[in-house]
C-alpha cells in the first residue's frame, strides 16, 4: 500500500460516524446531493445513496483515496483494452460488447453480434425447422446471466420457451426435458473453453435425450456459444451454428456477448439490442462522469465505508419486483468473484476486506 493510500485510510478512520437521523437533520439537501439520475435510452434510473452513512467529509476523503489508488488510470486501462487481468495476461473487454473500448475489439464484437442476429432471425423464420423450446446449458456466468434476463423479461410470453440448466444433478435436466418436445427443441451449449466438465456432461445427456426422442441428427440441433470455436467444431457442432465471443470477455460479464443468445431467442433481436444499449448507457456514464458524480465510484465508496470502517461483512439484496427474483444469485458471482480477491493487481496480500458477502432473495 502506498503512503498516500495509507494516509487516506487514516483520515477516513478518524472521521466521526453520525447516525442517519443526524445526517438528514443537519443537511436539508442530502437527498439531492446523494442521488443521481442516469439517462437511459427510454427513461432514467435513479441511484440514491442518501440512506447510507456517507457524508461530505467521507466523500471528500474517499475521493482523495480514489485518486491515490489510481482510479482514473485504472478506468482508462479497462476501457482501452489494456491488460488488467495480470494472472492470465488479458484485457477485460466486456464493455466492447456494448460499444465502448478499443476500436478493433468493438468492431469484432459487432461482427459476432451480427452473426448471432442472423442466426436468431433464421430460427424465428423457421429456416432450421420448427423451434418452440431451447435448453440452454452452462454454468456460472454462462447460466446465471441468461437465467436472470429470461426470467425477468419473458413473464408476458416468449417467442421461444427457454430453460436454463446448470446443475450437473440429473434432476435439473429432467425438469427441462419434461417441459420440452424433442422434435421442436434446440440446445445451446455455453462454455468459454468448450471443455467445462459439468456443461459438457449435461450437453451429452441432452444429445442422448434428443436421439431417444426420435431426432435423427441431434448435433444438428446444437448452437455452441464459446470463445473456442475450434473445440466446438471438434465436438461436432457445425460452423454455421457456432457463435463466438472474445477470450477477453469474462464469464460473469458474458451475458452481453454470444452467451446472451437464449435471451435474444426468447425476446427477439430488437429487444436484445435494446438491452445492450441500456448497458452501453451505463458504460458511457462510467467512462465520462468524474468523482462522486460517477455512480459506480460512489457505490464503491459506500461498499468500502461499510466493510472497512463499520465492519459489515454482508450485504442483503432484496428484489421487491418478482421479475428480479434471480438478481441476488447473479450478483453473488458478478460481484464476489470480481471483488472477493485475496491479492490486488500487484500480487501482495490485501490488508483488509475487499467486498461484502452478497446474499438475499
Amino acid at each position: 500500500m502506498s503512503d498516500s493510500v495509507q494516509m487516506a485510510w487514516e483520515t477516513l478512520r478518524g472521521l466521526p460516524k453520525p447516525k442517519l437521523t443526524e445526517l438528514f437533520a443537519s443537511d436539508a439537501m442530502r437527498l439531492e446531493k446523494l442521488s443521481t439520475r442516469v439517462s437511459l435510452p427510454e427513461e432514467a434510473m435513479l441511484f440514491d445513496w442518501s440512506k447510507t452513512h456517507l457524508d461530505d467529509a467521507h466523500i471528500e476523503a474517499f475521493s482523495i483515496l480514489a485518486d491515490a489508488a489510481g482510479f482514473a488510470a485504472g478506468r482508462t486501462a479497462l476501457l482501452t483494452g489494456e491488460i488488467v487481468n495480470r494472472t492470465e495476461g488479458r484485457a477485460a473487454e466486456h464493455t466492447a460488447q456494448r460499444g465502448t473500448g478499443k476500436a478493433e475489439s468493438v468492431e469484432l464484437a459487432r461482427g459476432y453480434h451480427a452473426q448471432m442476429a442472423s442466426l436468431v432471425d433464421a430460427i424465428h423464420k423457421g429456416v432450421l425447422g420448427e423451434v418452440r423450446h431451447l435448453i440452454h446449458i452452462g454454468i456460472g456466468g454462462s447460466a446465471l446471466g441468461p437465467a436472470l434476463a429470461v426470467d425477468a423479461l419473458t413473464r408476458d410470453g416468449a417467442m421461444v420457451d427457454v430453460h436454463v440448466v446448470s446443475n450437473i444433478d440429473g434432476c435439473a435436466l429432467e425438469q427441462a426435458f419434461a417441459a420440452c418436445d424433442p422434435a421442436t427443441t434446440m440446445l445451446a451449449i455455453a462454455s468459454k473453453t468448450f471443455t467445462t466438465i459439468e456443461t459438457m456432461t449435461n450437453a451429452q445427456s441432452a444429445l442422448t435425450w434428443l436421439g431417444e426422442g426420435g431426432v435423427d441428427d441431434p448435433y444438428g440441433r446444437v448452437v455452441a456459444l464459446t470463445a473456442s470455436p475450434e473445440k466446438a467444431m471438434e465436438w461436432g457442432v457445425d460452423q454455421t451454428r457456432i457463435l463466438a465471443f472474445s477470450e477477453s470477455v469474462g464469464g460473469r460479464y458474458s451475458l452481453w456477448s454470444s452467451i446472451g443468445f437464449p435471451v435474444a431467442i426468447a425476446l427477439g433481436w430488437p429487444d436484445f439490442a435494446e438491452m445492450l444499449e441500456g448497458a452501453a448507457a451505463m458504460d458511457r456514464h462510467f467512462a465520462e462522469a468524474d468523482g462522486v458524480d460517477n455512480v459506480a465510484l460512489r457505490a464503491a465508496f459506500a461498499d468500502q465505508y461499510y466493510t472497512r470502517l463499520r465492519g459489515c461483512q454482508t450485504r442483503a439484496v432484496f428484489a421487491y419486483d418478482e421479475r428480479l427474483a434471480l438478481l441476488p444469485d447473479y450478483l453473488q458471482q458478478l460481484e464476489m468473484e470480481s471483488n472477493g480477491k485475496s491479492v490486488p493487481a500487484g500480487g501482495e496480500p490485501v490488508d483488509g476486506p475487499t467486498a461484502p458477502i452478497t446474499w438475499g432473495g
